[in-house]
């Protein structure tokens, strides 16, 4: 049509505008746009989860079990949160997998545990809960959905409390995301360094067949079958459908939502709340370029991962980087307020603690890799400051060990490892041989040098004091006695150490060049401060008052432990217990 008669050209709705310059194709798009608007005005769930890491998944799928009407919405393309990045670990007190790795433990000695070590923080009602529900989860989520946990004899992070155990943390299996379909593909990508030429994973346990291809039969044809496969899937999906750590908790827990019908909106950002006489009865969304009001007859869950990802964090937390997932910029922290509610008291430490490595691409975001413990527990490296000297134990605690480069206000750091180091265990995004690492040379993620005084030179440090450091460092390697910060004393230490590595297996020689640098941060992956909330994930105003219809779990509620980080998988585990929580007591709760 033209000019100015009553054609599609003319039409005029409050919501969308069609020109007369549209082709006909713009022109319907834009239809069918504001009819998919129009329609869900007024659509109704009976739970609404905003965002979709592990907490928040955990919570739709106990909802979604017992017959509940669920949505998820996710602000970005990716499912998955900041749990897809992380090695998927839960911490779980009492749980049913310890005894077969010969471990009896009890909630009784996991409560004198975090007594001891919480002190002040001791929360006694939600610590209670934590650890009546905790197993109760695990038991529940795995024999009602395909969440499956593994145990691993990992020591708690405060070895030598009263207390303290062994197994507490569960991994999680592997899983086939090929039973996901199209969904795997708008699963968060795991990080660089934790997978293998952009989205092949393994399970940790299989890296050393990995890394030593040749070293039997056995080694190959493992090698040979799982890059045959990633091979496969690059075709087939577009990335690799092997998911393992973080990944495989997620994958699972979206595999067991597709199952009972969730719905998952990505690319949909939760705005407000809607308030009815005080209580939550709905929850205004951002979709498809549209605001829309969605209706809650039970409850809106905050789920949104923490606040790593915002300006503000630095008010909370004392670094520059984070590793947290791009999409955690603090939208649950921000809802919650507006609604009422109420934050926590601040916490001594505000966050998950991790040294942290950079590699920057151009025209890129810069990639963060948080050093947890895989590579600088092992023997052949040290982690050196700008004065060229050790200042802590490298096999340390990530919470401890960065604890250590704030307190000693170690901006930057040096993690230096050996040619053997570096090709046997990898250093950070640098995977094990056979792995390429000229890219990350390149970009200056790694340096190198044939000498130690000429490593010292390129990343400017006093040559005489690394000299002098890492001289000392090989004679306590060849005596397994470390004088200066006992690396390899305790359990933890020695679980991530090499076994095969006598007499200490986190201690061996720096002596093979060529000698490779890498610069860490002080860091975190994620806040743990957040929204006041009851034992049952009900967000709390200034009087302690549940609000009705508003639920905070994961990070977006302030931690259990008060910011204290038992042991590994301290964000995890109760992320799922109190998510485990907040659903039942949505399917409990009166319309």
């Amino acid at each position: 049509m033209t000019g100015t008669g009553p054609g599609i050209g003319a039409m005029r709705d409050p919501k969308v505008v069609l020109n007369n310059g549209d082709d006909i194709r713009v022109q319907i798009e834009k239809i069918g746009t504001l009819i998919n608007t129009i329609g869900n005005e007024g659509r109704e769930f009976d739970v609404i989860v905003v965002g979709s890491g592990c907490s928040g998944l955990t919570t739709a799928f106990v909802a979604a079990k017992h017959g509940l009407r669920v949505l998820v919405v996710e602000k970005t393309r990716w499912f998955g949160g900041t749990t897809a990045f992380s090695g998927g670990g839960a911490w779980i007190p009492a749980n049913k997998h310890q005894p077969s790795i010969q471990i009896e433990d009890s909630t009784t000695e996991a409560d004198k545990y975090l007594r001891n070590v919480l002190g002040p923080l001791y929360s006694q009602d939600r610590i209670a809960a934590f650890l009546k529900s905790g197993p109760e989860m695990v038991e529940w989520m795995e024999a009602h959905s395909k969440v499956a946990f593994k145990p691993v004899p990992l020591p708690d992070y405060h070895v030598s409390t009263p207390g303290a155990s062994v197994g507490r943390t569960l991994l999680t299996k592997e899983f086939d995301g090929r039973v996901l379909g199209k969904l795997i593909k708008d699963v968060r990508y795991p990080l660089q360094g934790l997978s293998a030429f952009g989205t092949m994973q393994v399970d940790p346990t299989a890296l050393p067949k990995l890394t030593n291809p040749f070293g039997s039969i056995a080694n190959l044809g493992y090698s040979i079958q799982i890059v045959s496969r990633y091979i496969r899937d690059l075709i087939a999906w577009g990335k690799g459908t092997a998911m393992a750590n973080g990944n495989a908790l997620v994958g699972r827990l979206l595999a067991s939502l597709q199952r009972e019908g969730v719905q998952l909106w990505n690319n949909s950002a939760a705005l407000e709340t809607i308030l009815e006489h005080g209580r939550v009865t709905g929850l205004k969304v951002l979709h498809g370029g549209h605001t829309i009001s969605l209706r809650v007859t039970k409850g809106v869950v905050l789920a949104s991962g923490g606040f790593g990802r915002s300006p503000e964090a630095q008010e909370y937390l004392p670094h520059e980087w984070t590793a947290s997932a791009p999409g955690s910029t603090g939208d649950g922290k921000r809802i919650g307020l507006q609604s009422g509610g109420a934050l926590a008291p601040k916490n001594p430490m505000n966050g998950i603690f991790a040294p942290i490595s950079l590699l920057k691409v151009p025209g890129k975001p810069i990639r963060r890799y948080p050093h947890f413990a895989i590579d600088r527990s092992k023997p052949g490296s040290l982690i050196v400051g700008p004065d060229g000297k050790r200042f802590e134990n490298e096999s340390a605690p990530y919470q401890e060990f960065v604890s250590t480069m704030d307190r000693k206000g170690i901006q930057e750091a040096f993690y230096i490892g050996d040619r053997t180091h570096l090709r046997k265990y990898g250093m950070g995004m640098a995977l094990p041989w056979p792995y390429p690492i000229w890219q990350l040379l390149r970009r200056g993620y790694l340096e190198h040098a044939p000498t130690i005084s000429a490593l010292a030179d390129k990343i400017g440090v006093p040559r005489v004091n690394l000299e002098r450091t890492i001289e000392q460092f090989n004679s306590f390697a060849a005596t397994g006695n470390d004088l200066e910060y006992s690396r390899g004393g305790n359990a933890y230490d020695r679980f991530y150490g090499d076994s095969s590595v006598k007499p200490n297996p986190n201690l061996g020689a720096c002596q093979r060049g060529p000698f490779y640098a890498l610069r860490i941060y002080p860091g975190n992956v994620s806040t743990l401060f957040g929204l006041a909330t009851d034992v049952d994930a009900q967000v709390l105003d200034s009087k302690g008052h549940p609000i009705a219809g508003l639920y905070a779990v994961g990070c977006d509620q302030n931690s259990v432990f008060g910011g204290a980080y038992p042991g590994g998988g301290s964000s995890i585990g109760p992320g799922m217990t109190f998510g485990y929580r907040a659903g039942l007591s949505l399917v409990r709760s009166k319309q």
